[in-house]
């Protein structure tokens, strides 16, 4: 079962992405879920979680914490999450919660990233995140595996054609938040990278009226591609080493 597990709607302050059009976008995609991780708000979930019916997806709750050294994603807890407290309270709340705590693009300098930090708290799991560079991802894989913790994987996305580039396959079907939880601890998944094969310019169907805005509306009307349709082979990659600095 794969589950992009990081993803922004425009409830997040720096995403474009409206919770229809990704729903939309993940069927296309042949994804079988997404966590929508906003930026402390849990507000965009339960009308995610309707429309998904519609679609035949699956929606997990889910957020990106901001601690007051570096963000923390949190499953399945649908309570108000704290905000810049330490990272310590962080995932004590988290514990309390009977969530999932997962470290955040860890090593990512564009984001706020607790870095070398990470030794020093205890996490379920540590993310590979698609807006990082290869150094970056493979320094989080090398505290996975300092920490013997599990990897998962999300895109981070916060426009529409990027939802998707990085998931988490799970070993097992996920039927809620309880089952989410529990195959991170466990580590039962593995972190799957969709690697481009053929890019063609299409239309997507129709986007419901209620969903478009003005803008969205007149390219609705000049029927001009919006978004490329991605033929995608999903396969496991393994980092290598290339001469790319951050």
């Amino acid at each position: 079962m794969q589950i992009d597990m990081h993803v922004h709607s425009n409830i997040s302050f720096d995403s474009k992405i409206k919770i229809g059009l990704l729903l939309k976008k993940m069927r296309f995609l042949g994804l079988d879920g997404i966590t929508i991780t906003d930026h402390d708000s849990m507000e965009g979930i339960s009308k995610a979680k309707e429309l998904a019916k519609n679609y035949g997806v699956k929606v997990f709750s889910a957020v990106e914490i901001t601690t007051r050294k570096g963000h923390v994603l949190v499953y399945g807890i649908d309570e108000e999450p704290p905000f810049k407290r330490s990272v310590e309270e962080t995932l004590d709340w988290v514990k309390d919660h009977d969530g999932a705590a997962v470290c955040a693009h860890p090593f990512k300098r564009a984001s706020p990233s607790l870095k070398d930090e990470i030794y020093k708290h205890k996490f379920d799991a540590i993310e590979v995140n698609a807006k990082c560079s290869v150094s970056q991802n493979k320094a989080a894989e090398t505290a996975a595996h300092v920490m013997n913790l599990p990897l998962i994987g999300g895109s981070d996305a916060h426009f529409i054609d990027t939802v998707g580039n990085i998931n988490t396959s799970f070993y097992d079907e996920i039927n809620d938040e309880a089952e989410l939880v529990k195959a991170i601890k466990s580590g039962r998944c593995e972190v799957i990278y969709r690697i481009p094969v053929t890019i063609e310019g299409e239309l997507l169907p129709p986007i419901p009226e209620d969903e478009l805005d003005i803008f969205d509306k007149m390219l609705e009307e000049k029927k001009e591609p919006i978004i490329p349709t991605i033929k995608a082979a999903n396969k496991k990659a393994k980092f290598f080493d290339a001469q790319i600095t951050d």
